[in-house]
């Protein structure tokens, strides 16, 4: 993902883009999605913009938290993953951002994965285990 993540940098450039590891900078990630769905591009590219702009989403976390990239074999897709188990899907953020629009607010993702705090005004909430399952995985 580091290296797909690194070719949207680059690439992104050769638009008129300039994205680097700045976290301060996420939020020019909402604005180019925003722009790209604008567009009205073809399938076969919003795909490849969903794979690299979620993977320099995830890596964006993954360079800022003490979250790494793992692999979901019940999603069948890459994602970010908390010390404490926690599982975020970059792509599929991104993905909802380019097709349903600001309610999925990426820089809200980032911030909420890299502080753990939810940021004021999202809809942003944390989804937790049943008290019962939680009480299972102890046993």
């Amino acid at each position: 993902m580091r290296s797909l993540a690194g070719h949207f940098v680059e690439h992104t450039r050769e638009d008129g883009y300039f994205f680097d590891w700045d976290p301060a900078l996420i939020h020019h990630l909402d604005a180019y999605c925003t722009e790209f769905a604008a567009s009205e591009p073809s399938p076969e590219v919003t795909h490849s913009v969903i794979m690299s702009a979620g993977a320099y989403l995830g890596e964006m976390i993954v360079r800022n938290s003490d979250w790494v990239w793992a692999y979901c074999t019940v999603e069948n897709a890459a994602a970010v993953e908390s010390p404490q188990g926690l599982r975020g899907y970059p792509h599929n953020k991104v993905a909802k951002r380019i097709d349903n629009g600001t309610e999925h607010d990426l820089q809200a993702f980032f911030t909420y994965a890299v502080t753990g705090e939810v940021p004021h005004g999202t809809t942003a909430r944390v989804i937790r285990p049943s008290w019962w399952k939680r009480l299972r995985s102890r046993a």
